[in-house]
């Protein structure tokens, strides 16, 4: 008996701790929302009524007496049904009562109206989607109605009478959109368009010229008024807007006198930079460069043209050389790399120092770049003892095939003997994985300096086993 009565009086803590918690919560949301509409400016006190003797206005509300519903079974009656006006007066309900000084309600029913109007907009713009004109102006004739400024249904509505070839409703509706919106684009063209079928060029031309200026880039309108143009140059006085002769005058056009202008002579004397830059009377072919826009610019593939340094008053014989010639080209351009090689090699093999890094050694190896005997030279600077030093980490496998080429390239160049390069390179860390990386030309190249170093230097067999070895050969 005892455990019930404590099951029962746990059960009944438990019921009271539940409800305190829950109305701890519900005063807690009550406080929030008080809390938060007085931050929005929303919050209502509860203040007595001010007692007064003046009286208020209160706002008229007509009593309309119920409608009779319309039993299912009268068929004559939903026939004369008007389910458009129902519905109209039913969002005006929602709308509520207006009171005398109420600019909120006010608002709300004008976007109501613009909601409304939109909404007979964007049918009108499907039923021009499909060319129903006639469905198209009854829907605009209504977002008119609703709201009476927007220049856009004017100008809707105008094109749907241009369609019609209604041409003065058409003008009509396009300049009461410009009236509502003086940089109305599209009204501007549409009025153009209408006055251009009614034979009015000189107002059409004077409003494609208005939208030429609000829109530069327009070309379609820029078209448009060229073609104005050329009509107004032919008919002249046929079209309506320019002065007719009154009837039984026959107007006849001025004779047209032939005007003789004598035209400069065009040979004039060049002056001496005009020639310069010309190349007059040398025997060289000037390239000019070619200004053009990017649209107008050629799609293939630039042709490459040798450049050479000419000494001043010295020429070059081109009589036998021509655009496909191949092989002049080749000609010079072995002679300009062999003055490039001269110049290197006399500037730069004083001024080489022994590098004490890879940094050091890869910047100068770059510069000399292209130049097979000035890499040679920068080698044979190097000790070949102090390789493994320089390199460390730092060498790469492009790196070791241009040092093992420019070795094998001047071998009898060297002060040092080839088999001590070839032994120090092998003694740079990491050389066994760059050794699998050789290719079968590098692999060449080391074959031949081996039979070198066999038959030149005199190294031993197991010396040059070794060196096989090592070199994965």
């Amino acid at each position: 008996m005892d455990k019930a009565f404590e099951i029962q009086k746990k059960a009944r803590d438990n019921v009271k701790t539940l409800h305190t918690y829950l109305t701890d919560l519900q005063n807690w949301e009550i406080e929030m929302k008080r809390k938060e509409a007085a931050l929005n400016g929303d919050l209502e006190q509860e203040i007595p009524p001010v007692r007064s003797k003046v009286k208020r206005e209160r706002p008229v509300q007509v009593k309309q007496k119920p409608e009779k519903k319309i039993v299912a079974s009268d068929y004559q009656a939903w026939e004369k049904f008007d389910a458009e006006k129902a519905c109209e007066e039913v969002d005006m309900a929602d709308i509520g009562p207006v009171s005398l000084d109420s600019k909120k309600s006010n608002k709300i029913k004008t976007e109501k109206l613009k909601e409304e109007a939109q909404y007979e907009k964007e049918r009108g713009n499907s039923f021009v989607k499909q060319e129903k004109w006639d469905e198209a102006i009854a829907c605009y004739n209504r977002a008119i109605e609703l709201v009476q400024d927007d220049a856009i249904y004017y100008a809707n509505r105008g094109l749907c009478y241009l369609k019609k070839d209604s041409l003065h409703q058409a003008e009509s509706d396009c300049t009461e959109a410009i009236r509502l919106d003086p940089t109305y684009v599209k009204a501007f063209q549409r009025r153009a368009s209408a006055r251009e079928k009614l034979g009015s060029l000189r107002a059409a031309s004077h409003d494609l010229s208005e939208v030429i200026r609000l829109e530069p880039h327009n070309m379609l309108a820029r078209q448009q008024l060229e073609c104005i143009k050329n009509r107004m140059g032919t008919k002249g006085s046929k079209s309506k807007s320019s002065p007719t002769t009154p009837p039984g005058e026959t107007k006849t056009a001025p004779e047209k006198k032939s005007k003789i202008v004598e035209l400069p002579d065009s040979k004039t004397e060049l002056s001496p930079l005009e020639k310069w830059r010309d190349g007059v009377h040398e025997n060289i072919t000037v390239i000019k460069p070619v200004k053009k826009p990017p649209h107008l610019r050629s799609k293939r593939a630039l042709k490459h043209i040798t450049i050479q340094e000419i000494p001043l008053g010295r020429a070059i014989d081109k009589s036998n050389d021509t655009n496909n010639n191949k092989s002049t080209n080749v000609t010079l351009a072995a002679d300009i790399q062999e003055k490039m090689v001269f110049n290197v090699n006399e500037k730069h093999k004083e001024s080489m120092v022994v590098p004490t890094n890879s940094v050091q050694f890869m910047s100068e190896w770059k510069y000399l770049k292209g130049n097979d005997r000035a890499r040679g030279d920068y080698l044979s600077i190097i000790p070949p003892d102090l390789l493994p030093s320089i390199f460390e980490n730092a060498l790469e496998s492009d790196v070791l095939s241009t040092v093992l080429r420019t070795i094998h390239n001047n071998v009898d160049r060297f002060p040092h003997s080839v088999a001590a390069y070839l032994k120090n390179i092998c003694r740079v860390k990491r050389f066994s994985a760059l050794a699998m990386f050789l290719s079968a030309i590098d692999k060449e190249l080391i074959n031949n300096m081996l039979k070198h170093c066999r038959d030149v230097e005199n190294l031993s067999e197991s010396e040059i086993t070794d060196l096989m070895n090592k070199y994965e050969l």
